[in-house]
């Protein structure tokens, strides 16, 4: 929730509502189906996609947008710490740290991204190629 949510005081309350549906939706889990830590880590990622909603955080298409990203962060990436690159990441804009963190991090594809979100996955995949382009300049500023 922390990757999506900067706001300490929003993080403690969306934690209570992840416990309360946790709680409440206990009787759906079926073990058979996955981990439950990847089952409440869903409710998790939900709950702070529908705050930042209700922060009214619009996502914008960006099917037709051309991107100029070329570069690859893995050797970068490989060489930071995890704490070094939330970091990075929670410089960049809200709505490109969420495409970056349900991607990269949580492992969604755009395809789930697009329906978990309301966008096509060609503006998931410009908002992940963005949020690279902008991570890659906050680690060249870190570098230098």
């Amino acid at each position: 929730m922390v990757r999506y949510v900067n706001d300490p005081y929003f993080v403690e309350n969306i934690l209570q509502d992840v416990f309360i549906k946790i709680f409440k939706n206990l009787d759906s889990y079926d073990s058979e189906k996955g981990a439950f830590s990847t089952w409440s880590n869903t409710i998790a990622i939900r709950e702070s996609l529908n705050h930042l909603r209700k922060k009214r955080l619009d996502f914008i298409p960006l099917d037709n947008v051309h991107l100029d990203f070329t570069g690859n962060l893995d050797p970068l990436l490989a060489n930071m710490e995890a704490e070094e690159l939330l970091a990075l990441i929670k410089k960049i804009p809200a709505k490109y740290q969420v495409i970056f963190n349900m991607y990269e991090i949580d492992g969604y594809s755009h395809k789930e991204i697009a329906e978990i979100i309301n966008i096509t996955k060609s503006s998931s995949r410009s908002y992940l190629s963005r949020a690279k382009k902008m991570t890659q300049q906050e680690i060249g500023f870190c570098v230098n």
